[in-house]
């Protein structure tokens, strides 16, 4: 641990359909920028029918910046169990009064290894593919939000990130204006073929015009806040959250490969 750097317990609920079956600690490294390597303590336990509790150690110099720490670290590794077991997860400290959080009747129970996996997983993809990881975490926020509007964006602004760094064809993409919708008509033909073999959306041509169309409405404010917006919106969420979904395991499971170079393997563990 670095000179002079005091260490807290940071307490954090995460919100969701989840439970352990009982209490586990484990350990995982955190460091980035310090020469001696830094671990923080995890301890994960039930918290009733909410969801689990997680405490975690973190070192700075205040409090302010320990639970800062501690959120962002843990909001990573909870990116990574999200996509895992597809099921939101909401990040919070546990003196926020002011969430409301939701009783769930069937919580998926997570093993050990779930957990610890998906912290490792954060790590290496921090070091190696952020943006991916970037991709997963607007995944998980469409989720957990209840807002249509910010979730129809979460959704796509995942697949967006996916495809503007990935497409393996940006030669192809070369209009301004259109290239985010280029990048994903490339990367969607690389990782699936041509649009009639699309998963879920076959022979739907014009399926990321009209979605992008929808993004740059309500990204830019254009979209009418009345009852037939709204529902259209809605009627659209489930569909891109499953293309988000397909698309970002696919690539994680066949395309994404993290270059693990000698300085980011000692860095790892």
């Amino acid at each position: 641990m670095p000179e002079n750097l005091p260490t807290w317990e940071i307490t954090l609920n995460v919100y969701g359909p989840i439970t352990v079956e009982r209490k586990f600690n484990f350990r995982q490294r955190k460091d980035f920028h310090f020469n001696d390597k830094l671990y923080s303590d995890i301890e994960v336990s039930k918290n009733s029918s909410l969801g689990i509790t997680i405490t975690l150690t973190a070192y700075a110099i205040e409090q302010t910046i320990a639970r800062k720490a501690a959120l962002y670290f843990c909001g990573q590794a909870l990116d990574v169990l999200s996509l895992n077991i597809n099921l939101p997860t909401i990040l919070t400290i546990t003196d926020n009064k002011n969430f409301p959080a939701k009783v769930e009747t069937e919580r998926r129970r997570l093993a050990e290894n779930e957990l610890s996996d998906a912290f490792k997983t954060a790590r290496l993809w921090v070091l190696t593919e952020p943006t991916f990881l970037r991709a997963v975490g607007w995944y998980r926020k469409g989720l957990y939000t209840e807002d249509p509007f910010d979730k129809f964006l979460a959704f796509f602004n995942s697949i967006e990130i996916l495809c503007n760094k990935y497409n393996p064809n940006k030669d192809r993409c070369n209009n301004p204006g259109t290239n985010t919708k280029c990048h994903m008509w490339e990367t969607f033909k690389s990782i699936w073929g041509e649009c009639p073999h699309w998963p879920i959306i076959p022979n739907e041509i014009d399926w990321i015009d009209e979605n992008y169309d929808i993004r740059k409405d309500i990204a830019h404010g254009i979209a009418s806040i009345d009852v037939n917006v709204v529902e259209n919106v809605t009627s659209k969420i489930e569909t891109i959250k499953s293309v988000a979904y397909k698309l970002i395991s696919d690539w994680k499971d066949d395309r994404l490969a993290p270059r693990i170079t000698d300085d980011i393997s000692e860095k790892l563990f």
